[in-house]
């Protein structure tokens, strides 16, 4: 255990040269000598400094990468918890990350990760600081080591597709994502309180702005229960789905107060209104980085202590899901989080965790080496069903092209998608709450197009987004049926008309084959789409507007954001500084955090 004295000098220390620089500059030249145990800990600030003075990095980023050396040092040293918790809640308050009340908050739901993880990683703080900031740090150095899954030789040569015939059987498929139910959500409280949720008890109210009955696109709010429970009732009374893909992201976004058992309360509410709903109809889920608890917290399978080890969620869903699936595809659901089903003889569903890609899972830090063995068991399952002719449906959460998701598990499963092009005939994410796709390519010579990835927007209004529902329309169940994606359509909940008339209509925003002029989404077709918008900045603009589910007036659009915005379209692999060689890709990742509401 450290001294009281040395921590608070410490904690003192690093606040104050955050907060005050020039004069934590002058506090490090006359107190050097008298603390002379934290010597190295002083040197390495006083390099930083120096680089801050010569305008080769930010105060913003010397601030966060302090704090990483001041923890490494105090772990090191065998302070106790307490201590660090200490400096971290004060840190935090210091540097005006949020208020002291949520930051208080914060600290205590991610105690046990930071310390167990801290305790055991020695991690270079540029790159926690870049993971944490963005860009502005600069680029880290490359410190995770890369590793690769094994696939099988000989790729079989891809078959020309052939649009099904317009009267063929087809299948109706709803993705819902990123529901972020608030069962906490309040009528008429403020929806501008400065924190990260609003709309809920507590929070005072705003004259201008009040929290609508049925939600609201101006603050950060999540949707009510009622919200959700309107639109399974849409579902069900108009589209009538086959089977539904439900991607991920129940809880609210008050990520500084939730415990285990409130996580568990939100699935178990969600699952619950789901099966009233629909009761008969196949539903295929996935996890969302919000499952966890503290958000993001996946460890991988192998911890034996209860404190730290997933088993309280992976358990749980064994039992929730069980609804829907077989109990042969459950043994993986509660190991880590995935599973693979037959939905019929020729179509198999694939569920990935992509937390296990998550760059804020602080567990993977520690190992990232194909978290469950999971991309290497996908590598399997892809290859008997290529033997057996049997087509697969990927889903997730995060999508693996985004920043977000961690290098060498971003370029695995590119390579796995370019290897079974023949076989993955559709990947439906969330996760950003925006309309988006992103394509992939064969690494081969003619870097033909090999898949793209659905990401749905998202039924929760988080931030100033419409609720939007995606149905899809794909190939149906007969002989020889590619089972691909011929449509889809997108539903947005006019929350103006039902706030002022409590009138629920879900609005037709627009219909991809007439938006876009495209007969069906094969990877072919839409590497043409994004040739149309590269050339036709009208199609782009509408296509920009739709991104944000038409909320509001159209955004513009300048020259930097369409040029990353097409960068995103065509890159299916995260932190690859060859997606889209005229743009460096520390402008490319800083976009993505702009625009991130997840």
């Amino acid at each position: 255990m450290m001294a009281k004295g040395s921590l608070g000098f410490l904690v003192t220390l690093t606040v104050y040269i955050v907060c005050v620089p020039t004069q934590g500059y002058k506090i490090l030249s006359s107190d050097l000598k008298e603390h002379s145990t934290t010597l190295d800990y002083l040197r390495t600030v006083n390099k930083t400094i120096d680089n801050v003075l010569k305008g080769e990095f930010s105060w913003k980023c010397f601030g966060c990468e302090v704090f990483v050396e001041t923890l490494q040092l105090l772990v090191r040293s065998n302070a106790s918890e307490d201590e660090i918790v200490y400096l971290i809640g004060e840190a935090c308050t210091a540097l005006k990350i949020e208020d002291k009340r949520v930051c208080s908050y914060i600290v205590e739901e991610y105690r046990q990760e930071f310390i167990t993880v801290a305790a055991r990683l020695i991690l270079h703080p540029a790159w926690l600081c870049y993971a944490a900031i963005g860009p502005e740090c600069g680029a880290p150095p490359d410190i995770f080591p890369f590793w690769n899954v094994t696939l099988p030789k000989g790729k079989p040569k891809p078959r020309p597709l052939v649009k099904p015939p317009d009267d063929f059987p087809k299948l109706k498929v709803v993705q819902l994502s990123d529901v972020h139910v608030d069962l906490d959500y309040k009528p008429g409280s403020n929806v501008n309180c400065g924190e990260p949720l609003c709309c809920r008890e507590g929070k005072g109210s705003s004259p201008d702005e009040t929290a609508g009955y049925w939600g609201t696109i101006k603050g950060k709010c999540d949707i009510p229960l009622q919200t959700y429970r309107n639109a399974l009732e849409f579902i069900a009374r108009e589209i009538k789905p086959d089977f539904i893909f439900w991607t991920g992201d129940i809880p609210a976004h008050n990520v500084w107060n939730q415990s285990r058992s409130d996580q568990l309360n939100h699935i178990a509410v969600a699952t619950d209104t789901l099966l009233e709903f629909f009761p008969r109809t196949p539903v295929y889920p996935s996890l969302g980085n919000h499952e966890g608890s503290p958000v993001d917290c996946f460890p991988p399978p192998g911890l034996t202590s209860e404190k730290l080890s997933n088993s309280w969620l992976n358990v749980y869903l064994q039992k929730a899901w069980s609804r829907w699936l077989p109990a042969e595809s459950l043994d993986t659901v509660g190991y880590a989080g995935y599973y693979a089903v037959q939905h019929s003889s020729k179509l198999r569903i694939i569920s990935l965790n992509t937390q296990y890609c998550d760059n804020l899972n602080f567990w993977l830090y520690l190992n990232n080496t194909d978290p469950g063995g999971m991309l290497q068991w996908l590598v399997e399952e892809l290859t008997w069903a290529e033997r057996y002719d049997v087509k697969v449906i990927i889903l997730g959460h995060i999508p693996t092209g985004a920043s977000d998701c961690l290098k060498a598990f971003s370029w695995n499963y590119y390579r796995i998608i370019d290897r079974f092009e023949s076989t993955v005939v559709g990947q439906f994410v969330g996760h950003t709450h925006t309309d988006e796709m992103r394509m992939f390519f064969s690494e081969e010579f003619d870097h033909h197009p090999t898949g793209f990835q659905f990401i749905s927007p998202s039924l929760t209004t988080y931030s100033y987004y419409y609720p939007a529902i995606r149905v899809y329309t794909l190939d149906g169940q007969y002989p020889n049926s590619t089972f691909r994606p011929l449509d889809h359509v997108t539903y947005t909940l006019d929350l103006d008309r039902a706030n002022a008339k409590n009138e629920t209509v879900w609005n037709l925003e627009y219909a991809a084959s007439k938006a876009y002029n495209i007969s069906w989404f094969t990877p072919q077709e839409v590497y043409k789409l994004y040739s149309r918008l590269s050339t036709d900045r009208g199609l782009f603009n509408e296509t920009y507007h739709r991104f944000y589910t038409h909320s509001g007036p159209p955004v513009a659009c300048g020259d930097a954001c369409y040029r990353n915005t097409m960068c995103q379209f065509i890159t299916g692999r995260s932190h690859d500084p060859n997606a889209c060689p005229t743009i460096p890709l520390a402008e490319l990742i800083q976009y993505e955090l702009d625009n991130k509401q997840c």
